[in-house]
């Protein structure tokens, strides 16, 4: 009998384990969001917030303020240093330093092409603002000059579909 009791417990504890695991790696493979659905008007505004995507995916990214990894559980998002309404400003971090992260709503970005991304160096501009220039920021880290951008910006990994949702939100907000 206390063989039986025996086997019996390390196969449920094994099936348990198993069961836990199993429940880890879906949620990981889900890029969720707590916000809950429908709480986004489009996917490039849920980027903006979370840096996921409705495609399920995480948008991750490399490089950005030496404090990100404390933020967030280690996630940053765009809102993160632009704020909620993607005018930028002047935000305290850790370890008392400040980010003056630019304006990035798509109007600005279009018609102040000359100020850099997190910089006071003026001349960045030239023509018109459009999706390869946005993704060279986003990407690449680069002003349309080719000059690097704040080390302070990350650069994200978003695919091609999920940046054009994210730049369609930019041109919505005023």
């Amino acid at each position: 009998m206390k063989k039986v009791t025996r086997i019996t417990l390390i196969f449920g504890f094994g099936l348990l384990l198993i069961v836990l695991l199993d429940a880890c790696t879906v949620f990981q493979r889900r890029a969720g969001t707590g916000w809950g659905e429908g709480a986004f008007d489009s996917n490039g505004e849920r980027i903006y917030f979370t840096s996921s995507s409705e495609r399920d995916t995480r948008i991750t990214y490399t490089g950005g303020p030496p404090s990100s990894v404390m933020m967030g559980g280690g996630y940053l998002a765009c809102a993160s240093c632009h704020g909620p309404d993607a005018q930028g400003g002047l935000h305290a971090m850790m370890g008392m330093q400040y980010m003056d992260a630019p304006d990035i709503r798509w109007n600005s970005l279009a018609s102040e092409g000359d100020e850099g991304h997190g910089d006071d160096e003026e001349g960045h501009g030239g023509g018109e603002y459009d999706l390869e220039l946005f993704r060279l920021a986003v990407v690449e880290g680069e002003h349309p000059d080719g000059e690097p951008l704040s080390e302070d910006m990350p650069r994200w990994n978003i695919g091609d579909e999920d940046l054009e949702d994210l730049a369609e939100y930019l041109m919505t907000l005023n």
